[in-house]
């Protein structure tokens, strides 16, 4: 059955039916096949710099970490061109478009804290299923401020933890489509958003359906709650990179692609939706000129906004660890110490670091909080950088010096850059096995590890230990 007909148009309305069309799976090249793709292109000049001086030993050792590290870096690039493939290219859509789209399902495939979502064909791109977003909302306000958020979402460039916009419009919408909380006529004008990302459940669904699981299983569930941090602050810092501050992250706004399954080891990609109450920065725009050259600089700046994200990064730290928001009984509070906090339970490895996370996300002084890519690579060093027992190794950590400000580590650049050696090959042999193993993919954690390996280096690893263990290392 078509999707209801779009504003000022003659329309019949039918209800939709289970039996429509059914998404199509999409193809993923085998993890050989980005593996091999990612090989360096060694021409001759390079081959004989690569077999010059073969009589010294550390000479080799030293351009093979440099191999390693440009092979990760190859890598990561092809995971992130087939990762992003779906966001290139897409088709736009208006409301002359309404009429192909056909509903798969008749219930929602997912509720957001600010729309409906179905899933449904298109009869122009069969090969693809799109999500239909019903946006909440029936006031003029609540229209406009959709609308407001959506042109900047299509300002934007696209990013792989980013809701795509294929196209919006207004359109009238049979109640029986519309959250069942909703009332009102039998049809309503709502924003209607086309997406090519199906989402199957926000965070908050998959925090209260893993409740038990985080009980019973703690280190696996706190390990993928890093993960779902780790794409969230990749978001994060591609919208700041862009003037842009998100203001409404709460789990209900977050949506996964996939349903998280405990028996299988796979991540869920997140999506940041809902920008209705974002905040842009841009002072180049010619209509705001005039506008900004009578404004005090603390407002044309933002100022007031540019670590709000981060804030609210650190209360859904609490939240996917199910635990309360620590400001829901002293709403607007700002005379507290962070180790004022309630404290997390340390119920795996990851557990103290998430809590230091928590507490420099929510330093009350923006001065003294701590940015979203310090928050990124804070969570990296969680999941795969040197825990605080080797950093303070004496291979690691040749001695201590005094001074004014206490004593401080004196770090051995070499040692670390062995260990960053030492990952990089394992990883690669790691790669290089599986790429044998048949239907074996290129899986999210793949690209996300490569990430961190491909870009870390002793000084960017002492850095995050600092922040991340407390440790005071000189410079």
């Amino acid at each position: 059955p078509p999707l209801p007909q779009k504003k000022l148009v003659n329309r019949t309305t039918s209800a939709p039916s289970d039996s429509g069309d059914k998404p199509l799976a999409r193809s993923r090249p085998r993890l050989g096949n980005v593996t091999s793709c990612s090989s360096p292109q060694l021409n001759t000049l390079h081959l004989h710099a690569l077999l010059r001086n073969m009589d010294s030993r550390e000479g080799i050792y030293s351009k093979l970490g440099g191999l390693y590290a440009e092979s990760l870096r190859r890598l990561a690039l092809k995971c992130e061109e087939h990762f992003s493939s779906g966001q290139r290219n897409t088709l736009r859509f208006d409301e002359s478009n309404w009429s192909l789209f056909k509903l798969t399902c008749n219930k929602p495939c997912c509720l957001s804290g600010d729309a409906v979502y179905y899933s449904a064909s298109c009869a122009s791109d069969t090969q693809n299923t799109y999500a239909v977003k019903i946006c909440k909302g029936q006031a003029p306000d609540s229209k406009q401020a959709h609308l407001y958020s959506l042109s900047v979402q299509q300002s934007i460039p696209p990013h792989f933890n980013l809701q795509q916009d294929c196209g919006h419009f207004i359109a009238c919408v049979p109640r029986s489509m519309l959250p069942s909380e909703e009332s009102g006529p039998a049809e309503q004008e709502r924003v209607v958003v086309i997406t090519r990302d199906v989402p199957h459940q926000s965070v908050a669904d998959f925090v209260r359906e893993w409740e038990s699981f985080h009980r019973a299983q703690p280190e696996v569930y706190e390990r993928r709650v890093c993960f779902l941090l780790l794409q969230l602050c990749a978001g994060l810092e591609h919208l700041k990179a862009h003037g842009v501050t998100h203001r409404d992250l709460c789990m209900e706004n977050l949506l996964l692609l996939q349903r998280p399954d405990p028996q299988q080891h796979s991540l869920p990609r997140l999506l940041i939706s809902s920008f209705a109450k974002l905040k842009r920065l841009n002072a180049d725009e010619p209509f705001l000129k005039r506008d900004h050259a009578r404004l005090a600089p603390e407002i044309v700046s933002a100022a007031q906004y540019h670590k709000f994200d981060e804030f609210q990064t650190g209360i859904l730290i609490y939240e996917l660890l199910h635990r309360r928001n620590p400001f829901e009984a002293t709403p607007g509070k700002c005379d507290y110490r962070c180790d004022e906090l309630p404290p997390i339970p340390a119920a795996s490895i990851y557990s103290p670091g998430l809590q230091r996370l928590a507490h420099l996300l929510l330093e009350p002084d923006p001065g003294r909080r701590i940015h979203i890519q310090d928050a990124r690579r804070i969570l990296q060093a969680l999941l795969w950088g040197p825990r605080r027992e080797l950093l303070e190794q004496p291979w690691v950590c040749g001695g201590a010096e005094g001074g004014g400000g206490g004593w401080r580590l004196e770090p051995r650049h070499d040692g670390l850059l062995n260990w960053l050696d030492v990952k990089r090959a394992l990883l690669m042999m790691k790669f290089a096995e599986r790429s044998l193993e048949p239907e074996r993919n290129a899986e999210l954690e793949d690209w996300l590890c490569c990430q961190y390996f491909s870009s870390a280096n002793p000084r960017s690893l002492c850095q995050t230990a600092e922040l991340l263990y407390s440790l005071r290392f000189t410079h």
